[in-house]
């Protein structure tokens, strides 16, 4: 298995753990929801934050994009979908911990050679 490869499943794995953490405890959302805002969410962005913006803005304004990006995911995957809350607080305790781990995350991406962006 690849580093890239690796690094990718990294990066899902951290979003399903974080999106757990923000959003189970308003406890009306379900787990298919909850993965599919972690995919949706980590798959964006991989493809706009790591590829677009971390070249060409740098690792801060790439990771509080990724944390933005990944609360817009999950409000519209909210509001797409009457069974679930992704309430004010979620969202932003759901940013803040992208954006946290996307900065962990770019910084390995630029220490590597073979896993880059």
């Amino acid at each position: 298995m690849s580093k890239a490869l690796k690094a990718l499943l990294v990066k899902y794995g951290a979003t399903f753990f974080l999106a757990v953490i923000a959003f189970v405890p308003t406890g009306r959302n379900s787990w298919d929801w909850i993965v599919a805002v972690s995919i949706t969410a980590a798959t964006l962005n991989y493809l706009l934050g790591d590829f677009y913006l971390l070249p060409r803005a740098g690792n801060l304004a790439a990771s509080v994009g990724n944390g933005l990006l990944a609360a817009l995911a999950a409000y519209v995957a909210g509001n797409m979908l009457p069974a679930s809350s992704a309430g004010a607080g979620s969202l932003a305790l759901f940013a803040l911990l992208i954006a946290v781990e996307e900065y962990i995350f770019h910084m390995y991406l630029l220490r590597n050679k073979n896993v880059a962006p």
